[in-house]
């Protein structure tokens, strides 16, 4: 339950968006007891109110802007989390979310909501990198 050991992989994902099932999720990485760390920064097109999902098989932890949202850092079959933050439209906020997979099924999945956005996958116009 830790973000370490190896090997190691870097990569951009567009998106956190995974369903692995019992697979790796890429070549060099085991099917199971493996750990992923995203960050990045999430732009919103309104200020308004914006609710963060994870869906997640097993933990996750999720920070906007230094404020921990989410933090279900248990073994547990396909859950969604969520916590709410005020944001303001085209201002660059940090976004972390932490996932570990023990055994079995693995699941980790990022969505967002807002009064004006519905329900979705956070999409990669949205998301930045650096």
């Amino acid at each position: 339950k830790t973000l370490s050991g190896s090997p190691t992989v870097v990569r951009i994902d567009p998106a956190v968006n995974f369903i692995w099932g019992s697979g790796s999720p890429t070549a060099g990485l085991f099917k199971d007891r493996f750990s992923v760390r995203w960050t990045g920064y999430v732009i919103p097109q309104r200020s308004e109110s914006y609710t963060f999902y994870t869906q997640s098989d097993d933990g996750v932890r999720l920070w906007i802007n230094g404020t921990q949202l989410v933090n279900n850092w248990t073994n547990h079959n396909s859950a969604e989390n969520r916590g709410t933050i005020m944001l303001t439209a085209g201002q660059k906020y940090p976004i972390t979310m932490e996932y570990y997979d023990d055994k079995k099924e693995a699941v980790a999945q990022l969505r967002w909501s807002s009064p004006s956005t519905p329900k979705q996958i956070i999409p990669q116009s949205q998301l930045m990198s650096k």
